[in-house]
């Protein structure tokens, strides 16, 4: 195999959305990616489909993208979905923080994928960022001032965080902010293209309609909560605060409040006893899990290793059961690193190249080639 040949293929490893064509197990990427629909009048219509919590009739999803809004629980539904999927299909999973992009998605994932993502009350969306990003020390001013101060089109901070950061997420540019008919094109194209919206503050209801919607076990869809800013550090906020803020988040009250009421139809589409019994046993398998894995919620400054969080304002897991336990402690980014290994070794074992020389090639290679082979790698796969 000639070097730019090997080059072509082991690019794959270094550069995600080339190699989720390739995926061989769970594939997580980050692009600007966005969503296509799937079912009709973008509504669950669980009536219409098999009941696979009686009759189990449907095939699990295995192409599955999903919106990883920030400080909205995605941290821990993205962990079960990646550390728990079912075990008889090969998961293409796409869930890593990211600005949604509608065609850059249907560039690397296939044509059966199924989108949804989850959004949260935007005041205590912010003001949970608030703090896990920052915004005081960065800018020397309390939650008060900044919401007093700072005007809702501000420049982002890390040219990411802000005001309105669900609609920022879902893809809204920072000059269309203030603009209302971009605003509600945004909510339409949204809904358009996500099956689902998962509700953060109904997140039980939101898990069994996930594993509904995937046609997933609802031990499939088991989740810590992780991620999460502890209590005694989110900032208080007065009643006058609140209204000037509940006013420069207009954006995401609208994406929240359309998603909450498509949300609430889907529960009631679902059946509100069908539900409650589906609840019930979700929460009876989780404390059997945790149950089984003595898991164990510790201070960031306690931890070590994979299991130590990113953040010292927020907790992590210890486990005491061991073995496949283990994996619902290590954090984001160190569980990703372990897919990310494995892929390559998955990639050098298919070409017949050993990891280790596919890494004396520099990134100034490796992105050489991008142009060059990208669309004939993607036709490949495709075919």
């Amino acid at each position: 195999m000639s070097r730019e040949s090997q080059l072509s293929w082991s690019l794959l490893a270094y550069h995600p959305r080339l190699y989720v064509r390739m995926m061989m197990s769970v594939v997580i990427v980050a692009t600007l990616l966005c969503g296509s629909a799937l079912l009709k009048n973008q509504i669950l219509h669980f009536s219409t489909r098999p009941s696979r919590l009686k009759l189990k009739t449907c095939l699990p999803r295995n192409n599955v993208a999903f919106l990883k809004t920030h400080k909205s629980a995605s941290s821990a539904i993205q962990a079960a979905m990646v550390r728990s999927s079912p075990l008889n299909i090969a998961p293409n999973i796409f869930a890593i923080h990211t600005k949604w992009d509608h065609m850059e998605v249907k560039k690397v994932m296939p044509e059966d994928t199924v989108f949804f993502t989850i959004v949260r009350e935007p005041t205590d969306l912010f003001q949970s960022l608030f703090t896990y990003s920052k915004f005081q020390e960065i800018t020397g001013l309390s939650l008060h001032e900044y919401v007093r101060r700072v005007p809702a089109n501000s420049s982002r901070l890390n040219g990411i965080f802000g005001y309105n950061q669900m609609s920022w997420d879902f893809g809204m540019p920072l000059e269309d902010m203030n603009n209302r008919s971009a605003i509600h094109e945004l909510v339409k194209q949204a809904d358009e293209h996500f099956g689902l919206v998962l509700v953060m503050e109904r997140i039980d209801e939101s898990l069994v309609l996930l594993a509904e919607y995937l046609c997933w076990e609802l031990s499939d869809v088991l989740m810590l909560k992780v991620n999460s800013l502890r209590d005694k550090l989110k900032p208080s906020i007065s009643e006058e605060t609140r209204q000037v803020l509940h006013q420069k988040l207009a954006p995401d009250y609208l994406l929240y409040n359309h998603f909450l009421e498509r949300f609430n139809q889907q529960v009631k589409d679902f059946g509100l006893v069908r539900m409650a019994a589906a609840v019930a046993r979700l929460q009876e398998l989780m404390m059997e899990l945790v149950s089984t894995c003595n898991f164990v919620r510790k201070d960031a400054s306690e931890l070590r290793g994979g299991q130590k969080p990113y953040s010292n304002k927020v907790d992590g897991f210890e486990s005491g059961g061991g073995g496949s336990c283990d994996k619902y402690t290590l954090t984001e980014k160190s569980y990703i690193n372990v897919l990310r290994k494995k892929q390559q070794r998955t990639i050098a074992e298919k070409f017949r190249q050993s990891s280790e020389e596919s890494r004396k090639w520099t990134r100034k290679e490796v992105d050489s080639l991008i142009m060059k082979r990208l669309p004939t790698i993607i036709n490949e796969e495709n075919k």
